[in-house]
């Protein structure tokens, strides 16, 4: 599970997933808001760490983890949309954490992964073929009894 690059790049994604619960979200000059503070952000991040950690463990199966990832990646964009949303709203004054772009970076990240997991599904695919080949053939030079 380990060895492979794109369980990195998963683990990476889970560490500043869970880094959110512990970080400021926006700064103004008499408050400071967390990520823990809106139900809105709280179910984002424990719904893409959910899904982050679900694929990390669906190692063996490459196809589902492919569409956790793109399901994911989706979930991911749409966070980040909310967090624009809320960001545009806001007066001036208010000063966003680079927190903020963490989401876009976990999905560039899960994206790179997703690539991985397809080059891994298409090695397999190649020497399973090359296998099966190996199995039919019946060889030229096979002696007869």
């Amino acid at each position: 599970m380990l060895q492979r690059i794109q369980t990195l790049f998963l683990l990476i994604v889970a560490g500043l997933l869970i880094s959110l619960f512990f970080s400021k979200f926006c700064y103004t000059p008499d408050m400071v808001v967390k990520y823990t503070q809106s139900g809105y952000l709280i179910a984002f991040i424990v719904a893409t760490l959910c899904l982050t950690i679900t694929t990390i463990y669906k190692f063996k199966d490459r196809m589902v983890q492919m569409q956790l990832s793109i399901l994911n990646i989706l979930i991911l964009i749409g966070f980040q949309c909310w967090i624009a949303v809320i960001f545009f709203r806001e007066e001036s004054g208010v000063a966003f954490s680079i927190t903020a772009v963490f989401p876009i970076v976990c999905a560039i990240l899960t994206a790179i992964a997703v690539k991985y997991i397809a080059k891994d599904e298409a090695l397999v695919r190649s020497a399973y073929s090359l296998r099966k080949a190996k199995k039919n053939h019946k060889g030229f030079f096979k002696r007869k009894k």
